[in-house]
């Protein structure tokens, strides 16, 4: 048995996934700063490993090949020898779920906390009466429950509640942030402005809708000194190319692919549009604040969460094609607006939405959920 107790972090990806995945990074490297404090050793789980990602062989992190997402008899096994030989105390999973019956298991095997992030995006539905009071007991039950969830933003923390049925107790809010960086540079006079959209190249993006919408403003509302781009890659990228070709717009859209300096990219861009059917904190919403982009989004809350209407934001009714437009062709009609909106956005990330803000939220929820009298109870030495 190792001479210290263990704190394991779990990847459910390979270890080389980036772009949310490196914000997990930043997080499990803060997760280390509490507990590597207080003599644990550190441990990351994933599924496969091609490359270790530096921060984490910064802050000591001992890298293992393990599926913490494989729920087979095997699996679950495997799980329980790991966690039994490497004094595994604390578990912090991503997007798992708030209770399982394997939770007892592993506290059978030494565990003592078990903490939730929850990045999952989208809207759910409140379950009735009767599955509520199951999901409630379920999730009060102290050897299959979680010990703590951790939510990306306010309407997570809200939907854990009311749809997974968490107890209030259990729950932190540990907003989403990222790097400030410089202010970007005024934007001139252009002939032609350029709206950006940055995700997956899939249906669930909206990219579909966006298409829908370009068309709109060029066809019926007579705009056309806009250029729509995508940066992103992903499955349904040429359907999409051929959809913009049968919609007529293929001169006011560009797919560009993924690209590897979106921050740069944004900063010479003029307008955002997020048309995603659903989110949790969407990152690439505060990258465009923080490029001193006016973001154009839905009001589905999942989406809007780190948004206010008409203060560094324009929202339209989820679906409506005509309202999407419209807050497009005002901002595009408009340099007042998008100067006014986009400043805002990002003051507004550097007051609340920068990795600086995110990091200490994410040590006050730790420090709650395991603090160090808990810690001087058991053999965390």
């Amino acid at each position: 048995m190792p001479s210290k107790s263990g704190v394991l972090a779990v990847g459910n990806f390979d270890s080389n996934i980036g772009y949310a995945w490196r914000l997990m990074e930043s997080l499990w490297c803060d997760l280390a700063k509490v507990m590597s404090e207080r003599g644990h050793e550190m441990h990351v789980c994933f599924p496969s490993i091609s490359v270790v990602p530096a921060c984490l062989i910064e802050h000591d992190y001992q890298a293992h090949t393990l599926d913490f997402t494989d729920k087979s008899l095997t699996g679950v096994l495997n799980q329980l020898k790991f966690l039994r030989q490497n004094s595994i105390k604390v578990v912090y999973f991503t997007d798992a779920r708030t209770a399982a019956f394997r939770y007892a298991l592993f506290r059978f095997a030494g565990v003592e906390k078990i903490i939730i992030h929850d990045h999952t995006p989208g809207v759910r539905t409140r379950p009735g009466r009767l599955k509520s009071w199951y999901k409630g007991l379920l999730n009060r039950l102290p050897l299959i429950s979680c010990s703590a969830c951790f939510a990306v933003s306010p309407y997570v923390a809200d939907r854990l509640h009311t749809v997974n049925c968490v107890p209030k107790r259990k729950i932190h809010c540990v907003t989403n942030g990222i790097a400030v960086g410089t202010p970007p540079p005024e934007r001139g006079e252009k002939d032609k402005l350029t709206v950006v959209t940055v995700g997956r190249a899939n249906y669930y993006k909206g990219i579909d809708f966006a298409i829908k919408v370009v068309e709109h403003l060029v066809k019926n509302l007579g705009v056309t000194n806009l250029n729509y781009v995508l940066f992103g890659d992903g499955p349904d990228l040429d359907e999409f190319k051929e959809f913009a070709e049968t919609c007529g717009v293929t001169r006011h859209v560009t797919f560009a692919g993924a690209v590897s300096d979106v921050p740069e990219r944004l900063v010479q861009c003029d307008i955002a549009f997020h048309p995603s059917r659903g989110e949790a904190m969407s990152l690439a919403i505060l990258e465009y604040m923080r490029a001193g982009l006016p973001v154009v989004a839905s009001d589905n809350p999942s989406v809007s969460s780190a948004l206010a209407h008409n203060e560094y934001a324009l929202l339209y009714r989820e679906g409506e094609v005509t309202e999407a437009a419209e807050a497009l062709k005002t901002l595009l009609e408009s340099p007042e607006t998008r100067l006014r909106l986009g400043s805002a956005a990002r003051k507004k990330v550097e007051s609340q939405f920068s990795d600086e803000s995110m990091s200490r939220r994410f040590v006050v929820a730790v420090e709650a959920t395991v603090p160090l009298t808990q810690s001087a109870k058991t053999d965390f030495k």
